[in-house]
């Protein structure tokens, strides 16, 4: 986490926990990084889930992903996000909503935004899904976490994504990939191109977009801290050049 702020890096995203021990909180003082989004809802027992049939199972998940939106909150962080389980049936996406919907609720009284994650393999695969859930539940405080990657495997343009939810996207993952597995490679390494990357900031410009880019990389990539560091300095040059148009 030391190594972050050498890269040029402010911010960092975490994964939320029920429980955090204090020599995390040391650490993240020690960096003087900024936490700015969450991953929340991993690290649960076995079947509780949002989308459980089972109501005690739904809310006990309920409770411990609440308790995880707290620990991104106390840290800072203005943004959190959830994946969608993989039960892709009319039942489970409507319980999956409720509890969205009621997350939504209690992260705004966290100060905290709250986002759905569109992910492959899971039930709602693309951010034209996403989009679509996020319509029909309508929450001020629920959004899209758009996954540029995710992008990648779905064949969505990410510029065309942008431009259909405007101010539903609430944050951003940067990464590549080769179009057929989520393997988090460095920008320009796979099927992403550059004139998409150029097209998706200038899209996000256009919004208004002033939530936070994050790049989502694999630490088993090779040379991982070279890769961020190239990473950054491509969007922010994309950006800038942008910008001064």
């Amino acid at each position: 986490m030391r190594l972050l702020p050498t890269l040029g890096f402010s911010h960092v995203d975490l994964v939320a926990l029920v429980e955090r021990p204090p020599a995390h909180l040391e650490a993240l003082a020690a960096s003087g990084l900024i936490v700015s989004c969450g991953a929340i809802g991993r690290q649960l027992p076995e079947d509780t889930t949002l989308d459980a049939a089972a109501v005690p199972l739904r809310r006990a998940a309920l409770e411990q992903v609440e308790r995880q939106i707290l620990d991104i909150a106390r840290l800072g962080g203005t943004c959190a996000y959830v994946v969608p389980g993989k039960d892709t049936t009319f039942p489970a996406l409507a319980r999956f909503s409720e509890a969205c919907a009621l997350l939504a609720d209690y992260a705004a009284g966290c100060g905290v935004r709250l986002c759905i994650e569109h992910s492959p393999r899971t039930a709602l695969p693309t951010a034209a899904a996403t989009l679509g859930l996020l319509e029909r539940i309508g929450h001020a405080n629920l959004g899209l976490l758009l996954d540029l990657g995710h992008c990648l495997l779905s064949r969505e343009d990410p510029a065309g994504v942008v431009s259909a939810a405007g101010r539903r996207v609430f944050y951003v993952h940067l990464d590549d990939n080769d179009g057929v597995s989520d393997l988090h490679w460095p920008l320009l390494t796979g099927r992403l191109s550059e004139e998409m990357l150029r097209g998706m900031l200038a899209a996000l410009s256009e919004q208004k977009y002033a939530g936070g880019l994050a790049l989502e990389l694999r630490a088993e990539n090779a040379e991982p801290a070279e890769a961020l560091r190239r990473g950054r300095e491509l969007v922010v040059g994309i950006l800038k050049g942008i910008w001064a148009q």
